[in-house]
């Protein structure tokens, strides 16, 4: 069989869909994820199909729980307007950034700049510069998750992997309920 091709493609599979593919220079296996979209695979570079159904075929039961618990998350996704989107893009600027600089002054962090992106894959981010960046979604969480997101990245201000050390400092951050908070927030899909 030839390689997998460079561009998106996808299969179809009897029991789980439609499969959408993207090829990745850096990916060195099969990859898996489940969104509101459907599921996707990212696929190294010269893969080949054969190893592509043989990973299928091993994952199916994975695979088909992975779509399960998609569908209850994304169950009760708010379907936006481009208007409503772009009046939480106004509510994010005016709002998030000056409660980040509260909660960073509260723990003695400083970050360069906070930057407000129309994400649905990440709630936030931290690059080793120290740029914040938080999807426009999170106005669509209670003030307390909210908060938890912002402490979250601003940990990666300290620690900039999720090693125990950041998960402690975070807690710590929390009041002690990182986890709790971290659970609650799966159940919300953006």
């Amino acid at each position: 069989m030839y390689p997998i091709m460079q561009k998106e493609i996808f299969i179809e599979d009897a029991e789980l869909g439609r499969i959408n593919l993207r090829s990745n220079s850096r990916a060195r296996r099969f990859t898996f994820r489940c969104t509101a979209d459907g599921l996707f695979c990212t696929v190294p570079l010269g893969a080949r199909q054969a190893d592509l159904l043989r990973a299928i075929e091993e994952l199916r039961p994975r695979l088909k729980a992975m779509m399960r618990r998609a569908e209850e998350r994304y169950k009760n996704r708010q379907q936006l307007t481009p208007q409503e989107v772009e009046k939480l893009r106004k509510q994010a600027k005016l709002l998030l950034p000056p409660r980040l600089q509260e909660l960073a002054a509260a723990r003695g962090l400083r970050y360069q700049r906070v930057s407000i992106h129309k994400s649905h894959t990440r709630w936030g981010s931290c690059s080793s510069k120290g740029t914040i960046s938080l999807s426009l979604y999170i106005m669509l969480l209670p003030p307390y998750l909210q908060d938890y997101v912002m402490q979250h990245e601003l940990t990666h201000l300290v620690e900039m992997n999720h090693s125990s050390r950041f998960w402690a400092l975070l807690n710590e951050a929390t009041g002690g309920k990182s986890l709790e908070y971290r659970r609650e927030l799966k159940q919300f899909a953006m």
